[in-house]
Formats: structure tokens, C-alpha cells, sequence
């Protein structure tokens, strides 16, 4: 039983003035816009894996997004909107885009040096290849 009461005194609760508590509160800000962010990722995820398009739209500094979305969903003034998901079911059928294959970006055990691009190297590729690609249905890639 005393050994319970060391784990609890290890791990401080926060609002007590401990070393953890001001490091929270100084990353309070931070903390809670990663988790907003984890949140709507998740969302997202589900939406799509149910077969919904959709499209997440950060709000914040956004102002012409927060004064459109407030009186629209009756959100009080003094709350700020974060982000903002839009889904739906796709118009048309989605397209298999084209991507590099998995054995191009997994490395195994350690970093594999073929991987690596310099910024010169990628400044290429986005000038010679990313516009070939980027929106481009897998089999129609220039």
C-alpha cells in the first residue's frame, strides 16, 4: 500500500505550484491546440474511412471564417471556431492518385541513405515532376 502513495506523490496533480504545473501552464496554449488538432484528425479519419469527402479548414485567424460561422451556428462572440470540417458524400467517384510506392518511403531497422533528398534535389523534383503527379488519377501520370 505504501507503495501507491510514492506514485502518487512521484506524478504532482497540476494546479499545486509544482515544476510540472508551470511547465503546463506555459504550454496551456500549445497543449490544447494539439489536441484540437488530434481531435479533428480523428474526425477526419472516420469521416473519410466512411466514404465522405472532406475538407478541414483551420479558423483560427481566420476572421472572415469566425464571422460567418458564428451567427450561423449561433456561436457566442466571446468563443473563438478552431477549425472547421466540411463533409459530405463525394459528387463523383474518387480516383486512385498517384503516390510513390511504400518500399520508396519506409526504411527498415534504419534511415536508408537512397531515401534522402537534398534541397536541391527536391527543388528539382518540384519543378520537373510534382505537377505530373499531384492531382493526377495513378495511370494518367505524365
Amino acid at each position: 500500500m505504501a507503495s501507491d502513495f510514492r506514485w502518487v506523490k512521484a506524478f504532482p496533480v497540476l494546479n499545486d505550484g509544482s515544476e510540472l504545473d508551470r511547465m503546463y501552464r506555459e504550454n496551456a496554449e500549445r497543449i490544447l491546440l494539439q489536441s484540437v488538432a488530434a481531435a479533428t484528425m480523428s474526425a477526419h479519419l472516420a469521416a473519410a474511412a466512411l466514404g465522405y469527402n472532406v475538407w478541414w479548414v483551420t479558423a483560427i485567424g481566420q476572421e472572415k471564417a469566425q464571422r460567418a460561422m458564428k451567427p450561423l451556428l449561433g456561436i457566442p462572440e466571446q468563443l473563438s471556431v478552431l477549425d472547421i470540417l466540411c463533409f459530405g458524400p463525394a459528387a463523383k467517384a474518387p480516383y486512385k492518385r498517384w503516390k510513390k510506392t511504400l518500399g520508396e518511403i519506409v526504411n527498415w531497422n534504419r534511415f536508408d541513405p537512397a531515401h534522402f533528398m537534398t534541397d536541391a534535389q527536391i527543388d528539382e523534383w518540384v519543378a520537373t515532376t510534382r505537377h505530373k503527379v499531384m492531382y493526377k488519377d495513378a495511370k494518367n501520370v505524365d
